[in-house]
């Protein structure tokens, strides 16, 4: 251990450390440019023999060194007892020294030594008295800074204007001429602006020393440091993964996120993750899968997700939509780029053993009735049972499943997948109840007064919407919701179409279900009609795209105007043309040509045109009393519905929509009955899982050409025959390949920032701090127990006007004051920045404000 003095503060630090980790130690802020807490110091950059920036190729001097270029040079220290001026982020300790932060000659040296960064930088911005409120790269410019002269679109959140307004910016600092540097915006992800370059090398350091991708370089050129990309003039060519963390690192606007200046929210930095309604940390699985830790994967996916090889197979990976990989544009397809989530989910529960969940560690004493087993009803029952309340299900059927087990074609999900779930939530003391139907053989009424202290409705939408005017006798007219239901309880016959041609109407995704399941029932032929054009349908793509390669025929943008029974035991279709799906404001409002009509004719028709609530709880009065317009309304934040402690989600309560999508409904439903029960409302014990990263990701040739590993599928002529599953799973090759495409962007969440100046110190509003208050010219600033600013005013004296705003009867409890002479400007300066934060004037102390 050394022990040593910073600003006259004792600190014992480890050998080896530096001044300045020392003086974080100790809460000093001493101002850096160059370093960075994850980054080895500034000379330990590696030059490459050339770089790019744009198009531009610029060599390294012969036999330049990066030890020819220094630092930034704005943390400096003197060492008291020899006079001597240190780098702190370079400079190690050593015993008895006596360390000065803040010697006139130190700041004086920062001052300079910034000037000389500053003179090949834009900071007009920075010295403009209009900065406080000014809206950044805007047409119009307060203080008529030419444009190209202009800092960046990072005005009021970039490093370098923080480190500038502690250090200050000499005024005789060289005047910024735009040198014309290229500025790189045909990159995916990312747009570099070199006008903007300090030459910090932090990028560079990250990529190398951190990242292991080298994808961007630094030579010495004319005695200067000049970064750029190491092989070709875009990050493709020289192999970036586009993790972000250059971005992340750089303390100006030289590298920044394309799709605003600095992305700071979850939902932008990881959009895997915040677009998966279960809330899995899809990045972290995929490493894991990547690394050969399948326990560990499927640990982590099932930790979300209550029926993971459910999801497996049927989630429709809006994950995937989302991903970041997508914007790589590699492809023409617009989400052929993507990592294929979905498939290394299945291949790492697949290839996995679950282990039976836990019984909870205590228990609450509290009652919860979950009315409906499918996705969101057992998932919420789940999650409360671990958390402790006792569980009752009530299900109308003989088994839970709800959808997934009595509507979803066994060639999707076949019922092994669906046991291998289901039988975990079974092997915990949830207390089921079979063939109870909620209106039919129990009420609402029956379950409140049985004891129970919450309830959530999870009853889904179990009857197709029927085409009005239509005799829904004829034998030969079956509708989507049913059909599937029949097929799925094995009510029909192998050969139940056989020689018999079927139509099926809509366009959804229980239609193409319904088309696929017939086909393989024999049907001769198949034929899909609905309303929307082939890119409006809203069935899945893939699931589309599959039937089209079974030989299943699609008629799109067709109507139906009428159905006719023949005599021979046919149906015919009449048909009109459907001009437009959706008005001009989005909502389902179909228009016709009357005039243009044909007509169809075939043995069956299955009916598709959506779902809607099954009539069992029709006389349920409580439930009526909750149902708006065919849907349970609930508060879209709690779940909770209008009558206290009952909660509703899934198709009930959102319409028809995806297995993953209930089963995010039945999550937060689940925690916000938590909270309603005296729980914490936290769901998620993540303690054991392997939440280990790594941050070097190392450099992968062709990483950015690498395509996307397809669904593997069992051939269409063999697939359509029988209800035996269409995919098969990853192998052990393809599902390593695949994962290891993933950009990683959550790694960008671990990097550390440099800390940043020292805030003005709010003092207590009161006569204590007033008596020491100079009686000089300048601004005050008066805020509220919060913090909150309330009154902006300047001032001749300071003592004297908060001496008679302490007498003047209004509540106060904290001050800022700035001294300055000019303090109308200033004052000017601060009601311009408020007025840009808050969106109106604050007080300025005076009565007078009345009578504006």
């Amino acid at each position: 251990m050394v022990n040593l003095t910073i600003d006259n503060k004792n600190i014992n630090v480890e050998s080896g450390k530096t001044i300045l980790e020392a003086a974080s130690e100790l809460g000093i802020y001493i101002p850096v440019l160059c370093s960075h807490p994850d980054l080895k110091p500034f000379q330990s950059i590696e030059l490459s023999p050339f770089i790019y920036q744009g198009e531009i190729k610029i060599e390294n001097d012969q036999g330049a060194k990066i030890e020819d270029i220094r630092g930034c040079g704005v943390c400096l220290v003197m060492d008291e007892r020899s006079g001597t001026l240190l780098a702190s982020c370079k400079t190690p300790v050593e015993e008895g020294m006596k360390i000065s932060s803040t010697d006139e000659s130190v700041l004086k040296r920062r001052r300079e030594n910034l000037s000389k960064i500053m003179a090949d930088h834009p900071h007009s911005c920075l010295t403009c008295a209009q900065r406080e409120g000014c809206i950044p790269m805007t047409d119009v410019c307060p203080g008529s800074v030419v444009f190209n002269e202009r800092c960046c679109a990072l005005l009021g959140k970039c490093e370098i204007q923080k480190v500038a307004d502690y250090v200050g910016i000499a005024p005789e600092t060289q005047r910024y001429q735009f040198k014309n540097l290229p500025i790189v915006q045909d990159s995916p992800l990312f747009n570099y602006n070199f006008n903007l370059c300090i030459g910090c090398g932090r990028c560079v350091r990250v990529c190398q020393q951190v990242k292991g991708v080298y994808a961007l370089g630094a030579v010495i050129s004319n005695g200067k440091l000049k970064i750029g990309t190491t092989i070709g003039p875009h990050l493709l060519d020289s192999e970036c993964k586009f993790c972000g963390s250059c971005v992340e690192v750089c303390p100006t606007g030289a590298i920044m996120d394309k799709k605003s200046p600095r992305l700071s929210d979850l939902c932008d930095l990881v959009p895997c993750k915040t677009a998966c309604p279960g809330e899995v940390n899809i990045p972290q699985y995929l490493r894991l899968v990547s690394d050969g830790k399948l326990e560990d994967a499927a640990a982590i996916i099932s930790s979300k997700l209550t029926l993971p090889g459910v999801l497996g197979k049927v989630c429709f990976h809006p994950c995937e939509t989302n991903c970041r990989r997508n914007e790589l544009n590699i492809s023409t397809d617009a989400e052929s780029d993507s990592i294929n989530v979905r498939w290394i989910k299945d291949y790492a529960i697949v290839h996995t053993h679950l282990a039976k969940p836990s019984a909870p560690k205590n228990t609450t004493g509290k009652k919860v009735a979950v009315v409906g087993g499918g996705p969101a009803g057992l998932t919420a029952a789940y999650n409360l049972y671990l958390k402790g309340h006792s569980v009752d299900l009530y299900e109308k059927e003989d088994d839970i499943g709800g959808l997934i087990k009595f509507g979803i074609p066994r060639y999707r999900l076949s019922a092994d997948v669906i046991e291998k779930d289901l039988s975990r939530i079974k092997s915990t003391n949830i207390n089921f109840h079979f063939n109870k139907s909620l209106g039919k053989d129990l009420s609402l009424d029956n379950i409140l007064n049985n004891g129970a202290d919450a309830v959530y409705l999870a009853v889904g939408l179990t009857k197709s919407r029927f085409l009005p005017n239509f005799d829904s006798s004829n034998g030969n007219i079956k509708y989507g919701v049913e059909f599937l239901n029949d097929a799925s309880k094995n009510k029909l016959t192998d050969d139940y179409f056989k020689s018999k041609s079927v139509v099926v109407i809509g366009g959804g995704n229980v239609a193409i279900d319904a088309a696929r399941t017939a086909l393989r029932y024999k049907a001769d032929s198949v034929e899909i009609i609905c309303l929307e054009q082939f890119n409006e349908m809203p069935a899945y793509s893939h699931e589309i795209k599959e039937a089209l390669e079974e030989g299943i025929k699609i008629r799109n943008g067709w109507g139906i105007s009428n159905l006719k029974n023949n005599n021979d035991g046919t149906n015919e279709i009449f048909l009109k043309k459907c001009l437009n799906v959706f008005d001009e404001k989005g909502r389902f409002s179909p228009t016709y040509d009357e005039t243009s009509n044909e007509s169809v004719t075939c043995h069956n028709v299955i009916i598709s045109i959506g779902q809607e609530a099954g009539n069992d709880f029709k006389d349920d009065k409580i439930i009526q009393k909750l149902m708006v317009k065919g849907l349970i309304k609930v508060n879209n934040d709690t779940y909770e519905t209008s009558v206290k402690g009952i909660y509703a989600g899934g198709d009930i309560v959102s319409g028809p929509a995806s297995v993953i999508d209930a089963v995010g409904a039945g999550r937060n439903a689940a925690r916000h009955i938590d909270l309603y029960l005296g729980g914490n409302g936290e769901i998620d014990d993540e303690g054991s899982l392997n939440n280990e990263y790594n941050m070097y990701i190392g450099r992968t040739n062709g990483f950015n050409s690498q395509k996307r590993q397809n669904a593997n599928l069992v051939s269409a002529e063999n697939r359509k025959e029988n209800f035996s599953p269409v995919e098969i799973t990853y192998c052990d090759l393809d599902a390593v390949k695949e994962a290891g495409r993933c950009l990683q962007c959550d790694l960008r969440l671990h990097i550390r920032h440099n800390p940043t100046p020292p805030k003005e110190e709010y003092l207590t509003f009161d006569e204590i701090n007033m008596v020491q208050l100079p009686e000089q010219e300048g601004v005050i600033q008066l805020l509220d127990n919060h913090k909150e600013i309330m009154v902006i005013k300047g001032t001749e004296n300071i003592r004297e006007t908060i001496k008679e705003m302490l007498g003047g009867g209004k509540e106060y409890s904290y001050f800022i004051y700035d001294l300055d002479p000019m303090y109308t400007k200033r004052e000017s300066e601060l009601i311009q920045q408020y007025l840009q934060k808050h969106g109106k004037l604050p007080d300025s102390g005076d009565d007078l404000d009345d009578l504006f």
